[in-house]
């Protein structure tokens, strides 16, 4: 090859990286051009807004929230245990076209859902369970499946907290400084959990009690908090789970039970005696029908709590509830894809309620 030709041939070679690069430096500028615009774009809009939603079926609302990347609940103060698809939304927080980030929750109130007068803003001070009345309350039935269920007194309202969420979620309760988020629970607890809540109501309102969810569907969201302002309205909490490890049991605060910050052990939540005494004569009343046996509470189902020193440890939900409070950690061989199981256990509750109640 001559030298006229090989210069000739380095000649196009260098033609064709500088071609190269001036392609790839076009790239690049142009990708620059398109995230300013985005970015530009977003913040002219705000970012993600939270939509409007009054006037719309809930169903309707639910399914264009979740499409955001949000989560929708009703608000914990009415009782949403039945069917509310239809129902229209008359109020929300946050109002249409606040500023929100993925995965916050929106909470909507619905218009024909029964509030109680207890959910109206009366005073809830008062540790003990609601006053008895002069009738006599019904006696305890057989704990066995498929038996008669007696009835109660109307005025007993139960709150029952189907365990865990649809998602897992880390939020910072102002009162307490508690982490107070919830998580998915062990595999098939929560669906399964959300099932025997459905038997236990029905049972339960059968016997004429009057109860509350924590929740209004299995994938919904509620944070330790929010099941415990529902609960606190109510005569006495029953939370449903079950554990994989087979690990059961009917769990209430020991004396002196707390739960802190990490970040702050002496900021302390202690459980009040009133409190921890009537859970333990909740669990008792439950444990004899259920077969299992009554247990202190123990750790806590979310991130960032500690327990101060001095004092034994409790549930989360326990250190913020103001009622005869008791976690059922029941036999997974019984509730989990079992129904006549759950019929049993739901049966086995109402029994245990009766028996508390006839002696409160």
């Amino acid at each position: 090859m001559t030298r006229t030709s090989l210069r000739a041939d380095r000649a196009k070679k260098r033609g064709r990286l500088r071609n190269t690069l001036l392609l790839v430096a076009c790239i690049l500028v142009m990708g620059g051009v398109a995230a300013g615009v985005i970015v530009l774009l977003t913040m002219s809009s705000g970012g993600l807004k939270v939509p409007k939603l009054v006037g719309m079926k809930y169903d309707d609302a639910k399914k264009q929230v979740e499409s955001r990347g949000l989560f929708i609940q009703i608000d914990p103060m009415q009782d949403s245990s039945g069917e509310v698809g239809k129902l229209k939304i008359k109020l929300q927080d946050p109002k249409p076209g606040a500023s929100a980030e993925a995965n916050d929750t929106v909470t909507v109130q619905l218009t024909g859902l029964h509030e109680s007068s207890k959910y109206s803003g009366e005073s809830n001070d008062k540790l003990d369970v609601a006053p008895s009345s002069s009738a006599a309350p019904a006696p305890a039935q057989e704990s066995q499946p498929g038996a008669a269920v007696q009835p109660a007194q109307a005025s007993r309202v139960v709150c029952i907290d189907p365990g865990h969420s649809g998602r897992s979620g880390s939020e910072i309760d102002p009162a307490t400084g508690l982490n107070v988020g919830d998580n998915g629970g062990a595999s098939g607890e929560l669906s399964n959990m959300w099932d025997l809540a459905q038997k236990t109501k029905a049972a339960l309102e059968g016997a004429g009690y009057t109860v509350r969810l924590t929740k209004d569907s299995a994938d919904a969201y509620s944070s330790l908090r929010a099941r415990a302002d529902v609960g606190n309205q109510c005569a006495a909490v029953v939370r449903l789970h079950y554990d994989d490890t087979g690990y059961t049991g009917v769990m209430r605060p020991p004396a002196g039970g707390a739960r802190c910050p990490q970040s702050d052990p002496g900021r302390a939540t202690v459980v009040d005696a009133g409190v921890t005494s009537a859970s333990d004569s909740l669990a008792r009343a439950l444990a004899g029908p259920l077969g299992l046996q009554v247990r202190d509470d123990t750790g806590g189902t979310s991130l960032g709590n500690g327990t101060p020193a001095g004092h034994p440890t409790c549930l989360v939900g326990s250190a913020l509830s103001r009622v005869p409070v008791v976690c059922i950690e029941n036999k997974m061989s019984l509730v989990r894809d079992n129904p006549g199981g759950q019929d049993q256990v739901a049966s086995q509750i109402v029994a245990g309620l009766n028996a508390y109640f006839q002696s409160h």
